[in-house]
């Protein structure tokens, strides 16, 4: 009994030093080699800063698919210096410094509009999304499904 009470006793103080961890990684900022790692082959449900909700499937050709209230789109990702893209066949797109919030959201910042190329990220988020395979752990949680 002692020995199954030992085994659960450290089983329950790795979990509590994993979930330490995962707390640490919010506001951090997506290392550049990780950025294509977690999002190709995923769908991201997210909201903008505005409140509007969107999802987008990142393919792991590259290829990206859009989708919000007012229609879809179709278009390219990548990695680049450091920031996660996405530009679309018929509407605008930008790049983005990625953050993660939790285990399960990252949080989008355009560059400063400084025009350096080492420009930071804006102090205001542009966007936040999760894998919807997962629960999402995003400050503000999604009220309607896409």
């Amino acid at each position: 009994m002692q020995r199954v009470f030992g085994r659960l006793s450290a089983i329950l103080v790795a979990l509590g030093v994993g979930l330490a961890a995962q707390a640490a990684h919010a506001g951090a900022r997506v290392p550049e080699a990780e950025i294509a790692a977690l999002f190709s082959g995923v769908t991201l449900d997210g909201i903008y800063n505005n409140g509007a909700f969107f999802s987008e499937t990142y393919s792991e050709d590259g290829s990206v698919r859009y989708h919000d209230i007012d229609g879809s789109d179709s278009g390219q990702w990548s990695v680049r210096d450091g920031k996660f893209c996405t530009f679309y066949d018929s509407q605008e797109g930008a790049c983005f410094f990625v953050e993660r919030d939790g285990a399960n959201c990252f949080t989008f910042f355009v560059p400063e509009e400084t025009g350096s190329p080492d420009a930071g990220p804006a102090k205001d988020w542009t966007s936040r999304g999760w894998d919807r395979r997962k629960p999402s752990t995003c400050p503000t949680a999604p009220e309607i499904q896409l």
